[in-house]
């Protein structure tokens, strides 16, 4: 059994198809199917079902891919805790975020005092955290508490009060309350970030939770959102830590009463990736940021 073979299985293993997959490794699709037929003689097991064109990882593919992703990320951190042990490198340390308005001041506090610490931030939505060959290559993932599966990550609690609010244009009917009770809000248009962001599955859920389905104008991403608001196509449901940022222009901000419903942030790293000591930096950081810090 050699490397090359377990690599050309992660590799399929993650995409499920023989063609990209053998584009992707730069090798002809013949030669990819002869390596893993290779791999599957000296297994005594087939890896995938084949039906025609399509393939797809079988159960004793899977129970095979689990150990086979331990041992690149046994390698892959044997690299980083290489690159740690040489004073004269460092590692870059790379982050993921659900929310990209709410970090912008803790991450900048970071780099004012870690200049010297090469950092890369990277939105991330649902669908990439499923991905665990894609979301295991970040450092640390901050997102709300529940988007991660809690067996495979580690996490840290950074806030746990940050309560939703109405983002109205100036002239809306709801700019001149201070509060109210979100089922008052069921028949607004909405614009909604679009399905896959995590803010939207907690839009989801809240509407739920006050008993109504709410009815969206527009699906669309972050920046839009600001845009959309401005121009009074809707109103937006966001929240306190939000509402800290002036992201959305000059809306006006409604605190909602009832029902309670808080968002709950945290950061999260993968069980099996080593933590370098600019990790391990930025971690200790964060968490001391936001013990100071009161939501609510």
């Amino acid at each position: 059994m050699e490397l090359l073979q377990l690599k050309y299985f992660k590799a399929l293993a993650e995409r499920n198809h023989l063609t990209s997959t053998a584009k992707d490794l730069h090798v002809s699709a013949p030669a990819l199917s002869a390596t893993i037929t290779r791999l599957e003689r000296e297994l005594g097991v087939k890896l995938f079902d084949r039906t025609g064109r399509n393939i797809s990882l079988n159960k004793f593919g899977m129970i095979y891919l689990k150990h086979v992703n331990n041992v690149f990320a046994t390698l892959e951190n044997a690299e980083l805790e290489l690159l740690d042990a040489q004073t004269s490198q460092q590692n870059k340390l790379s982050l993921a975020i659900s929310s990209p308005i709410i970090w912008h001041e803790a991450l900048s506090a970071f780099v004012g005092e870690n200049s010297k610490i090469p950092l890369s931030h990277t939105i991330i939505n649902l669908d990439m955290m499923k991905n665990a060959a894609y979301s295991s290559q970040f450092d640390f993932i901050i997102t709300a508490l529940g988007d991660l599966p809690e067996a495979e990550w580690n996490y840290e609690i950074l806030c746990t009060n940050d309560r939703p609010v109405l983002a109205v244009y100036p002239n809306h009917p709801f700019a001149q309350r201070k509060q109210i009770c979100f089922s008052e809000a069921k028949d607004e248009q909405f614009i909604a970030l679009s399905k896959g962001y995590s803010f939207r599955k907690f839009f989801d859920e809240f509407c739920a939770i006050a008993g109504f389905r709410p009815k969206i104008a527009l699906e669309c991403d972050y920046a839009l959102r600001v845009k959309m608001l401005a121009s009074e196509c809707g109103i937006v449901l966001t929240t306190e830590s939000v509402m800290r940022t002036d992201a959305l222009g000059d809306a006006v901000y409604v605190k909602i009463d009832s029902p309670d419903f808080k968002r709950t942030q945290a950061i999260f790293w993968n069980k099996q990736r080593y933590m370098s000591k600019n990790a391990t930096t930025f971690f200790n950081f964060m968490t001391d940021y936001y013990k100071s810090e009161c939501w609510g």
